[in-house]
């Protein structure tokens, strides 16, 4: 069975701004559109959450982070890292939420596993 997507982030510059232009755009709802290093955001009922994070001038593009629900992070760590990727986060505690971790694909895109506290 496939793997579904739970969680999505995305660099920039500016949080604040990034976040008022998803609210103006798009109606997500931002946890805290103030936040300068990290603003969560809901896409609602039925959408992904996600983050923005503060992210360097000096990148040309803003980055977005795909997160994959596993049950289990260290075998899926195994299994890509068999397949040509490279763990660059291991498996890594978010407090009151769950565990991620961060790879590469062999083209070179970062990833996040993501598995919720039971």
């Amino acid at each position: 069975m496939p793997q579904p997507i739970v969680y999505v982030e995305m660099g920039a510059v500016d949080v604040p701004r990034a976040a008022e232009f998803y609210t103006f755009v798009f109606g997500w709802e931002f946890a805290d559109r103030s936040q300068t290093s990290y603003s969560t955001f809901s896409s609602g009922p039925n959408g992904l959450s996600g983050g923005i994070f503060r992210t360097e001038q000096s990148r040309l593009n803003g980055t977005i982070v795909l997160y994959v629900f596993v049950e289990d992070i260290e075998s899926y760590c195994e299994k890509l890292v068999s397949a040509g990727g490279e763990v660059v986060v291991a498996k890594s505690v978010v407090p009151g939420i769950g565990h991620y971790a961060h790879f590469k694909d062999p083209s070179g895109n970062l990833v996040g596993l993501f598995t919720p506290n039971q």
